[in-house]
């Protein structure tokens, strides 16, 4: 789920606990969905989806602003219109409640969890010293897998780059994928 980075630390804080968005939104009650800031494209969270409810415009509550993060309904209606320009009254919104089930304090770029079909780094290096010995991995993928694993994510981009961070969670993705792991 794409939120615009404005919103990041009041969502990690609690403080908004919905995302309205416009329109006939797909979500799924109970569903488990990354949440994703942009510009940078960066996954901060993992939430899962409480609940969705379809409104018109002129529905929307003080109740329905302060949940998503704004004092009023006059806030609100003026940030979605930032949003998605001028709004009428039979506009349909819809909305989503979520939770924060688990922070990526360092964030996970959304490119990797794709690469990784949606298993985050820290899991891969878990399943890797988990099967190591039925791996065949060369001694840089071992330090950098070793390093997610006991330090995070961000301490092994800041210690081996980026790139190299990737290349080694592809590799040991792959090699856990051909040996059955996952």
């Amino acid at each position: 789920m794409l939120i615009d980075s404005a919103y990041k630390s009041r969502i990690l804080r609690g403080d908004k606990l919905t995302t309205i968005r416009y329109g006939d939104y797909e979500a799924k009650p109970g569903s488990e969905v990354y949440l994703v800031v942009t510009p940078s494209d960066t996954a901060v969270a993992k939430v899962r989806i409480t609940r969705v409810e379809k409104k018109k415009v002129r529905e929307l509550t003080n109740e329905d602003a302060k949940l998503d993060g704004f004092s009023d309904v006059r806030e609100l209606l003026r940030e979605l219109s930032k949003i998605y320009g001028e709004l009428y009254g039979d506009d349909e919104v819809t909305i989503i409640g979520f939770e924060v089930i688990k922070r990526f304090d360092d964030g996970i770029p959304l490119k990797w969890l794709k690469g990784l079909n949606y298993r985050e780094p820290a899991e891969i290096a878990r399943l890797y010293l988990e099967n190591q010995e039925k791996l065949n991995l060369n001694r840089e993928t071992d330090f950098i897998m070793r390093r997610i694993y006991n330090e995070g994510l961000g301490r092994a981009v800041r210690t081996f780059g980026p790139k190299r961070v990737q290349q080694a969670l592809l590799k040991t993705y792959h090699a856990l994928y051909s040996a059955g792991v996952i």
